[in-house]
């Protein structure tokens, strides 16, 4: 556990399905209290929290949503883990009441294990609107545990849970199994008793005999490799023996699962009046087979454009205050006679570095506000539906056409929108395919070498670039999925359409608070210490790029640069615009000895503050550049790294310095292999 887990506090694990509140709750409870990590040894998102009460201090630990716990996937393994470790003192498990048979599946997995659970029944308004009535009081006896109705959206019930979680501690509560067992019982016959005579009475760890049991019946190959240390040799061959029987385990396990939920509900869950559940207009047209697709894209397009009208005044204005700064600083150091190089530094690369930082945040926030909202009102998941089909053709979620969609207007909406994906492999897949994306600030490059070099056939180029995009995309989300993310592998879409509701203003707010904070205290770290490190390559006293390391850097790889198609100034400018995209003109007006204005690399590419002679970079890049190494740029710039910020987006999602470096690395070889593959292709083509 995190150090956020003091000794003397209470450590609650909260589960539930995805689309059941679980955040809602999460953000309710913790408020601005929250941490953001990693799972040890994980990439999975880990968030962390806490919260007083009557003078105690809780740690909540938010499990990653989930289905079941199966351990198919790392989500499930990790909330199955948590629940049965020694780490955690009490289970919160939530229930979405207006779906309560489906809902109450990752409850009855709970069945067996040994540790103290309280059920909150969220969205009982909704049940109520529906025509559905529960008796808590008989729900709470025959489970065993406390039950909580709640409205978590209105905060409604969360001081009863409160008090419920005060009880628990002193007079701890599990899960009834007498019920389960006989199902399992009569499902499973004489096997399922055999294996209990063969495991311990009292189980293993906080594990049943019974709920261990059954993962045995059901191959869970982490239960099975637990049993096979805790028996001796001849009762494990009577324990393959009878897992090696049952091929159809985890059929048969759901089904006793689903007839326990049943069971439960008989004369808990009483329908007043037939329900059926009217469907507004716009539901109904955005789940339609034909014109569901094109609202969804509508709705995302609408959505970025809502996130940059929200984002534009901040980023304006500290986009514009600033530079003022920076310049004013530089004059007051200039007066005081400080060193040249530290004015360089603290304004051609600190003082920039820091503005796109900030800038980017205000980006983020906007974006996770926009789509934050469309997730809480429940519209994403129509979303995910809808483009399900398509998207598992690639290997990723329906979700993940969102990121694709925003990518479009900047790369850094599509990593940061990644995050309304469940599962966090899906999500890193998404994330990486996404960068793929051409975003709009790379066309003013692609446009004026395209058209320098092949004139109105630039148009056949840019063809080019966008079906070898669908090749890549392909590609990539392969070469990812079946190398390094194989956890789903074969995993279909499951989830449940949500009724729609009012949005959790104070949930989204927080969020986007504690998104904003985390995603710019990770930018800051990597673009200043980009642009410090690329400062110290690029600066020169004199203006002279001759004088630099980078360009002794440019001189010594330039056998390395011919042979992938490019002059060495190119192979520089490519390597240097992950800085910026839009930067890259810079950069090479300096390389070609045509621009002014600035005296190191970053500060082109954060601050743009280099001028040069558009016409002068075009003669002189005609006069040394072929055809092939213009094409070769062109193909490696566009399948190049996307940016900086694109980065610190990736490690502030993925909260992962190896994913972050292993996804750079990916698309800076393949875009010099593509560049490369496509130099030879235009020496047979020019």
């Amino acid at each position: 556990m995190d150090s956020i887990a003091a000794v003397n506090s209470v450590t609650i694990g909260l589960a539930g399905q995805p689309n059941t509140g679980k955040s809602t709750l999460f953000n309710k409870l913790t408020g601005a209290k929250q941490h953001v990590g990693n799972w040890p040894g994980k990439t999975v998102e880990q968030k962390q929290g806490i919260f007083y009460f009557n003078d105690k201090k809780y740690s909540l630990v938010d499990l990653p949503g989930t289905y079941s716990l199966t351990a198919n996937s790392s989500e499930e393994l990790i909330a199955r883990d948590f629940i049965i470790s020694d780490d955690v003192d009490m289970i919160i498990t939530m229930v979405d009441t207006s779906q309560l048979e489906r809902s109450m599946y990752l409850l009855s997995e709970i069945v067996g294990m040994n540790v103290p659970v309280i059920a909150v029944l969220n969205m009982i308004d909704v049940a109520k609107e529906q025509g559905k009535s529960i008796d808590i009081q008989k729900l709470q006896e025959k489970l065993g545990i406390p039950i909580v109705p709640m409205v978590a959206a209105k905060g409604e019930g969360v001081e009863g849970l409160l008090e419920k979680v005060q009880i628990i501690e002193e007079d701890q509560k599990i899960l009834h199994t007498d019920d389960m067992v006989k199902i399992y019982e009569d499902v499973f016959k004489e096997e399922f008793n055999e294996l209990i005579k063969i495991l311990p009475d009292v189980g293993i760890g906080n594990c049943s005999s019974s709920w261990i049991s059954v993962r045995l019946l059901e191959n869970d190959e982490q239960i099975v490799n637990l049993v096979k240390q805790e028996v001796t040799e001849n009762e494990w061959e009577v324990v393959r023996s009878i897992i090696k029987k049952n091929t159809d385990g985890p059929l048969k396990a759901a089904n006793c699962r689903y007839a326990w939920i049943e069971s439960v509900l008989k004369d808990v869950l009483t329908k007043k009046q037939e329900y059926s559940l009217k469907r507004m207009g716009f539901d109904r047209l955005s789940t339609h087979r034909i014109f569901g697709k094109p609202i969804a894209v509508l709705m995302i397009i609408l959505g970025f454009i809502a996130s940059m009208a929200i984002a534009m005044p901040f980023m304006m204005g500290i986009g514009s205050i600033l530079p003022r700064i920076s310049l004013t600083l530089r004059d007051i150091l200039l007066d005081k006679g400080v060193s040249y190089w530290i004015i360089s530094l603290v304004t051609e690369a600190v003082i920039p570095g820091l503005s796109m930082a900030i800038i980017m945040g205000g980006f983020i926030a906007g974006v996770v506000f926009v789509f934050g909202f469309m997730e809480d009102v429940g519209y994403m998941a129509r979303v995910a539906y809808v483009f399900d089909t398509t998207m598992s053709k690639i290997g990723l979620h329906g979700k993940s056409i969102m990121p694709f969609i925003t990518s479009f207007g900047c790369n850094m909406a599509g990593i940061t929108g990644s995050r309304v994906i469940e599962s966090w492999q899906q999500r890193l897949l998404t994330i990486t395919t996404s960068m793929v994306v051409p975003c709009a600030a790379m066309w003013g490059v692609i446009g004026l070498i395209g058209s320098l070099f092949f004139g109105v056939n630039a148009i056949w180029v840019i063809a080019a670039l966008f079906i070898c995009s669908i090749f890549y995309v392909i590609f990539t989300s392969w070469i990812f999925r079946t190398k390094f993310i194989k956890e789903e592998d074969g995993m279909g879409l499951i989830m449940e359409l949500p009724p729609y509701h009012k949005p959790n203003w104070k949930g989204i707010f927080v969020h986007v608070w504690s998104k904003m904070k985390d995603v710019m205290k990770k930018a800051f770290v990597v673009i200043v210490g980009v642009s410090v490190v690329m400062w110290i390559l690029s600066y020169t006293a004199d203006g002279n790029i001759e004088n630099s390391p980078i360009y002794a850097i440019g001189k010594t790889v330039e056998p390395i640069a011919t042979f992938l198609g490019l002059d060495w100034r190119l192979l520089i400018a490519l390597l240097v615009s992950v800085m910026s995209r839009e930067g890259a003109l810079g950069v090479l007006s300096m390389l070609f000895g045509v621009g002014s204005g600035t005296s190191s690399f970053s500060g082109i590419m954060i601050s743009g503050a280099v001028q040069f002679d558009q016409s002068a970079l075009s003669t002189v890049m005609l006069a040394s550049i072929s055809k092939p190494s213009a094409l070769a740029f062109m193909f490696a710039y566009y399948f190049n790294v996307p940016c900086m910020a694109a980065i610190a987006c990736v490690h502030a999602e993925t909260h992962s310095l190896k994913w972050t470096v292993k996804i750079v690395s990916y698309y800076m070889l393949s875009a010099l292999v593509i560049g490369a593959v496509a130099y030879r292709i235009g020496i047979i083509l020019f």
